[in-house]
């Protein structure tokens, strides 16, 4: 048996042993790149590796930002400022929410910042008898899972495209690549929940009360002087992602070294902040990639999908499939696991037949973080389970939004950057 096709093998059945879901996905990341050496695929180096790679380390630095965030109580002081604003309307508390809980995922955890907006609603809940958390919480968890895929360093399945095409020594992305067409569904998000999501939700939740939980929310002992630091630190890290002068990493984790060294956050709450799980599980599902380039699995993908859809397949055709095959898969298991099955098929095919892989790349990253009508899709829609969405709930309420996210991403991505070179 070739190099090639073990390889092939022994991949299908580490995203077989991810889509089980019994073992933590780092740590079945991590199996996934022990068994590639062990069987000789590759070597230490190359599945490895990849742990100290930059998007790894970007990866790490975003994490403790958005905790210093929240630990000097800049992120609380926000949420209760469109409180505050609100002055009782709904609708303005709905259109602030959605669009603060978006802006915040585009540069911190998204499941971060749904946890700091669902006390705050089930609080306002209580108070008013007239105020149904389901009919906020909802919206604001697609406001984080869109807002998180509108930029770089917004949610993992980015950085683990990016990664991808480091590795495959293409075009990488910037920090605010995805933005165009990530606001332009961000908007277009807006516009479903207040003009269908609103009586759509009546329907399918309005005669069941809210769950009756006690959602934890932290004491922040943030003064005023460290949340005003914690801005500076912010907005210069936004700026500096802007702007490039420095890689993205060097940012990310001067930033980082900032929050620490200023007293916004210790470095061990730091330290204990940092979703390690996520960081197993993108540094090993980057070396998986890597050892299965390295011993021919991915030209044999993409050679078998070749043959399947046709080597005259037309370019648009083929983006649709594309889109559609990872958007599909994402809604049940890892955005990051489906950026790792299908984003190498169009790496290894686009160049061969004239395309731009990085438009590719543009709109597989976007679709797999397109993704609302089933809680599996992403943690953030999961923990947003907690105020008593039933899980046909999401596809009753998201599934004419994902088709629409769908026909967006297949139009707008091909329109503004081209399929060919």
């Amino acid at each position: 048996m070739g190099n090639d096709l073990l390889a092939l093998i022994l991949f299908v059945g580490i995203v077989a042993l991810l889509v089980w879901d019994r073992l933590p996905m780092a740590t079945a990341s991590i199996i996934g790149c022990t068994i590639m050496v062990i069987a000789g695929v590759c070597s230490f180096n190359t599945a490895f590796g990849q742990f100290a790679s930059s998007t790894v380390i970007l990866t790490i630095g975003v994490m403790i930002i958005g905790a210093a965030i929240s630990e000097s109580g800049l992120a609380n002081a926000i949420g209760n400022w469109i409180t505050r604003v609100s002055q009782g309307s709904e609708v303005t508390l709905l259109i602030g929410t959605y669009l603060i809980s978006a802006a915040l995922s585009a540069f911190l955890t998204n499941s971060a910042v749904l946890a700091i907006f669902i006390p705050i609603v089930m609080s306002l809940s209580k108070q008013r008898a007239d105020f149904k958390a389901k009919n906020f919480i909802m919206p604001i968890a697609i406001g984080c899972v869109i807002g998180g895929a509108s930029t770089l360093v917004g949610s993992t399945q980015q950085m683990t495209a990016q990664g991808l095409l480091e590795g495959a020594g293409v075009r990488q992305f910037r920090t605010f690549d995805f933005s165009l067409v990530g606001v332009i569904l961000l908007l277009v998000g807006l516009v479903y929940i207040l003009l269908i999501g609103r009586r759509l939700g009546e329907r399918i939740w309005g005669s069941r009360p809210d769950e009756d939980i006690e959602v934890e929310q932290a004491v922040i002992q943030g003064s005023r002087s460290k949340m005003i630091i914690m801005a500076v630190i912010f907005g210069l890290t936004i700026v500096f992602y802007i702007t490039e002068w420095l890689p993205l990493a060097i940012v990310s984790t001067s930033g980082a070294l900032l929050c620490i060294a200023t007293g916004c956050i210790t470095q061990k709450k730091a330290v204990s902040q940092v979703n390690w799980n996520i960081v197993g599980r993108l540094g090993a599902c980057l070396g998986i990639a890597k050892a299965l380039e390295a011993a021919g699995g991915t030209q044999l993908i993409s050679d078998t999908f070749s043959r399947l859809v046709g080597s005259n397949i037309n370019p648009y055709l083929l983006f649709c499939i594309l889109v559609f095959l990872v958007q599909f898969t994402s809604e049940f298991i890892s955005n990051s696991t489906a950026i790792l099955i299908v984003l190498p098929i169009a790496l290894s095919i686009a160049p061969d037949m004239g395309l731009n892989t990085y438009t590719f790349a543009l709109g597989i990253t976007l679709a797999s973080g397109a993704c609302i009508c089933c809680p599996l899709a992403s943690s953030t829609l999961g923990m947003s389970m907690a105020v008593g969405y039933q899980f046909k709930d999401y596809f009753k309420y998201g599934i004419m939004l994902d088709i629409i996210y769908y026909l967006l991403i297949v139009t707008l991505v091909p329109l503004f950057y081209g399929l060919t070179v």
